[in-house]
């Protein structure tokens, strides 16, 4: 089972002591733990009750969001949860899960407060993930937000155990787990439909500008900078289907030559030209297609050269890429986003 963990406003519920022991835990020097602390506690606040100011007080939590050092700090903090699930499985007490036989162990994905915990589905695991969990947030200070905390179980776990692990642990179950770090978690192919959010998203950025008070000049900047550069994140890890970028494209299109929402607008110059380079009297626009396959590449390109990383260590064991040739991958029961990697990355490499 995977539990994707909500935390309540998990930056302004950190608890000062907990990130003081966390910063000596990780042997900073004393003199810059000292610096650190005067910096996040040397706030006081006020409370304006009925129009009037209260007397000042100092709180005893609660790290500023948008301070350069405070991604820093949480991240610090959370390697104590992690550091739990690492000394469970050392003691034999926590079973990981993997996604292949000879694939590493999968306990938890941390990415500042998106977490992410794996383990097998019984009640054992249950009652260890909810001591763990409540020994962090009484240590920490967080509190872990049950509407919002969702729990996946794999296709081999009978009806009655989910039901006995859903009063356990009063998490909302789900047939998937939606967005992690921004990018949706596919459990089938990847269609037109589960990626049209894209699309209205461009629609609604449009809605918010006034077409006929832009300049041209400033369209085909909105259009090249923003528009387009909002697939830009999500294509560095899912392949895009074709449907959705040449619906976004149209709409690209249509606000450079001043179209009205709805309605279509003759254009002066051909796509194909405007995306030619400048040098070549285009404008330097980059089709997104062109450019989702290149971040493929990239990817293809990692799985060779960064051995290291966890997710290559995964994706070799799990399709089983012995070295750089492509003769050596696994070409049965792959998923759809694997084979376009190998076709476009690999054969970049061996090129």
């Amino acid at each position: 089972m995977a539990i994707k963990i909500d935390l309540e406003k998990a930056y302004d519920r950190v608890r000062w002591d907990f990130v003081e022991a966390s910063l000596n835990a990780a042997s900073i020097p004393f003199f810059l733990v000292k610096v650190i602390m005067n910096a996040i506690s040397s706030s006081s606040m006020q409370v304006l009750w009925n129009g009037v100011p209260t007397q000042k007080f100092r709180p005893v939590r609660g790290i500023r969001q948008g301070c350069l050092l405070s991604p820093y700090l949480f991240i610090l903090c959370m390697k104590w949860l992690g550091h739990r699930f690492h000394t469970g499985i050392s003691s034999g007490e926590w079973n990981p899960i993997r996604l292949s036989r000879r694939g590493p162990n999968l306990s938890h994905l941390f990415f500042a407060d998106d977490l992410v915990i794996f383990s097998r589905a019984d009640l054992t695991h249950c009652g260890l993930f909810k001591t763990f969990l409540s020994n962090f947030c009484e240590l920490s200070g967080h509190k872990v937000n049950a509407r919002k905390t969702n729990i996946f179980f794999s296709s081999g776990v009978q009806e009655s155990l989910k039901g006995e692990i859903n009063v356990m642990l009063e998490f909302q179950e789900v047939s998937d787990l939606g967005h992690y770090l921004g990018v949706p978690l596919f459990h089938k192919r990847v269609t037109n439909g589960i990626l049209n959010f894209l699309v209205e998203r461009v629609r609604s950025r449009l809605s918010n500008w006034d077409t006929h008070r832009l300049s041209f000049a400033g369209r085909i900047t909105l259009a090249n900078f923003i528009l387009l550069a909002i697939l830009s994140y999500i294509m560095q890890s899912t392949l895009v289907p074709k449907g959705i970028c040449d619906a976004i494209e149209v709409l690209a299109r249509q606000f450079i030559w001043g179209a009205a929402e709805g309605k279509r607008k003759l254009a002066l110059v051909g796509w194909n030209k405007i995306c030619q380079p400048k040098m070549h009297g285009g404008l330097g626009f980059r089709r997104l297609e062109d450019q989702n396959k290149a971040f493929m590449m990239k990817i293809g390109y990692s799985l060779i050269t960064k051995s290291e990383a966890l997710w290559v260590q995964v994706l070799r064991a799990k399709y089983g890429l012995q070295d750089v040739l492509p003769d050596s991958i696994m070409k049965h029961r792959c998923s759809y986003m694997w084979n376009v990697v190998t076709k476009l990355g690999f054969c970049c490499a061996v090129i």
